[in-house]
């Protein structure tokens, strides 16, 4: 097998999707018949319950913190959708002040040669080691954002991390994609909003925006992916179905 693709799931504004783009990205993979593991760094284990449908998985340590123990023949626990994870949990935050960023570069391979076609993390929205190891060790950043003036705060600072990644050499070669979410058409400061968006990012904006969905929020209470909800319009369902290929993954 050849190494893995890692793609990390990250933005520093929380509330904007990050675990609704992961989890329905490693769906999409899944269908496409690639082997997915899911690394959930963050401490409310949010997309674990999802996958596991284990709604106490965060409360047991384990987990997504054997990536930074560099643990030999590593891999995730199989779960009824399809995808093997390494669940968050409540005992991560312990990593914040344990780990250095700095020493986590190394780990970029060990990281990457993991038996998996894709290896997608879904992160916290605090800068700290458990979002900025993931950003280290990605080929692809997936960045969700709300069209909201306090959400493109939160983008921007996001950015200047990124950009230094990639300016530093720390991880040069980093592809990224904004992906807008919540996105409420009716809205004409949200519309505003998202052209000016698409014109500042250009190449890096992807080309279409989620709108805002009580179905995303049911489908993936019952662990599946939104397209296979019952009563999803058809464009919907296919719209997120795609987002592997519309971020260029598959």
């Amino acid at each position: 097998m050849s190494r893995a693709t890692v793609v990390t799931v990250t933005n520093q504004k929380g509330g904007v999707g990050k675990t609704t783009s992961g989890v329905h990205l490693a769906f999409g993979l899944r269908d496409m018949g690639k082997k997915v593991l899911l690394a959930d760094m963050d401490t409310q284990g949010n997309a674990s319950a999802i996958l596991s449908r284990d709604p106490r998985i965060n409360t047991r340590p384990g987990g997504a913190e054997q990536l930074f123990q560099n643990v030999a023949d590593l891999k995730g626990v199989e779960t009824p959708s399809g995808i093997d994870l390494l669940h968050g949990h409540a005992f991560l935050e312990a990593l914040d002040k344990e780990v250095a960023v700095g020493d986590t570069a190394q780990l970029r391979d060990y990281v990457r040669s993991l038996p998996y076609d894709y290896i997608i993390f879904d992160t916290p929205p605090a800068l700290g080691v458990r979002q900025v190891a993931p950003m280290l060790w990605a080929d692809h950043l997936v960045v969700p954002v709300e069209p909201t003036p306090l959400a493109a705060a939160g983008l921007a600072a996001t950015i200047r991390v990124i950009k230094r990644l990639i300016d530093s050499g720390q991880n040069g070669e980093l592809k990224w994609k904004l992906v807008v979410n919540r996105y409420k058409s009716t809205s004409k400061e949200q519309t505003a909003l998202v052209e000016r968006m698409r014109q500042q990012f250009g190449a890096n904006f992807v080309q279409f925006t989620f709108g805002e969905r009580v179905g995303l929020t049911d489908c993936l209470a019952r662990g599946v992916p939104i397209w296979e909800y019952k009563g999803t319009p058809k464009e919907v369902g296919e719209a997120w179905r795609a987002l592997p290929s519309a971020l260029g993954l598959a």
